[in-house]
């Protein structure tokens, strides 16, 4: 829900040249809280959907949809930009972006949302803590944001959020989790999915209960605050670039927002100087490699220069580069 928010203000207040990309693709719910949707139809890809529905609204400025995931997004566009604006709900997913912003030197103005929680974080590539500095302890979540249940499952949970949805959808009301009728049409559907795309195993019923108890929705006005406050960010930042500090200075701290108690947080992160991604010691290097080689190819050589790969993380690869 924060992509469209963010996408509608931006071209409502004029910026030039908006490029979106999402990999996902419009279906019925969606219809309830992204109103860049009205009229398209589903299955049709949101971000060259929410492209033509902003090129309508404001015809003086450039917009371009890109059907695809941040890891396969041409590198050229991250350096053409002059700010990112992230509204993602995994931490893979904004790690492999805080990497790209780092290595271009281009700002980030992240964005999340939990139920009645949100959070708004800009970062500054070697000025302030990026997401590396001080990552996270944990495994990736099961809560997932509504945006993500709908469309092409990214991750086997996705599955499960898929069967509560489809669940709610036909009988108009939540499934309750001790009804094993409820919970086995639930696991009929996420286990459809499930081998159609390749994410074995299966799911048991047990499995399905401890899931559909979990997730938070996707709220509305809590998605229209934190946008709002990303989108504001993002102005400051193209102003302050050319020098004009009229809106002041943009935010380097951490800000959560409570819907509950409408109190904001400031958190102040700590920069590491031995971060991984824009630490003193981070050295990149260049690889050519012959057409058709192996990816182990580059991990060999990247282990010859001294690199040492991380054990609990795969390698994240981009497909296509400028150079």
């Amino acid at each position: 829900g924060l992509g469209c928010e963010i996408a509608k203000n931006l071209s409502m207040l004029g910026i030039g040249h908006l490029d979106l990309v999402d990999l996902d693709i419009i279906e019925h719910s969606n219809l309830n809280r992204q109103i860049l949707f009205t009229g398209a139809k589903m299955g049709e890809p949101k971000a060259i959907v929410a492209a033509r529905k902003l090129q309508e609204i404001n015809p003086n400025i450039i917009v371009k949809g890109y059907h695809t995931s941040l890891e396969r997004l041409n590198p050229a566009i991250y350096q053409a930009a002059d700010v990112v604006i992230g509204g993602l709900d995994s931490m893979n997913a904004r790690l492999n972006l805080n990497a790209q912003c780092v290595r271009f030197r281009i700002p980030l103005v992240d964005g999340g949302v939990s139920g009645y929680h949100g959070h708004v974080y800009t970062i500054f590539p070697y000025q302030n803590a990026c997401y590396e500095c001080n990552p996270l302890p944990v495994a990736e979540n099961d809560d997932m944001a509504a945006c993500t249940v709908v469309g092409i499952p990214r991750k086997r949970i996705h599955c499960v959020f898929k069967g509560d949805m489809a669940f709610r959808e036909k009988f108009d009301r939540d499934p309750n989790p001790k009804d094993l009728n409820e919970i086995n049409f639930i696991q009929k559907v996420a286990n459809e999915l499930v081998n159609k795309h390749n994410f074995l195993p299966e799911y048991t019923v047990d499995d399905i209960v401890r899931i559909i108890d979990r997730h938070d929705p996707g709220i509305i006005t809590i998605n229209a605050v934190i946008s709002a406050l990303q989108s504001h960010e993002a102005v400051k930042i193209l102003h302050w670039k050319k020098g004009h500090k009229g809106l002041g200075e943009p935010i380097q701290n951490y800000v959560v927002y409570n819907g509950i108690t409408m109190k904001f947080y400031h958190i102040e992160k700590k920069k590491n100087p031995e971060c991984s991604q824009c630490g003193k010691h981070v050295r990149r290097v260049s690889i050519k490699l012959r057409a058709h080689s192996p990816c182990e190819n580059i991990i060999k050589i990247l282990t010859k220069n001294g690199f040492k790969p991380d054990p609990e993380l795969e390698p994240i690869l981009t497909l296509q580069d400028f150079n």
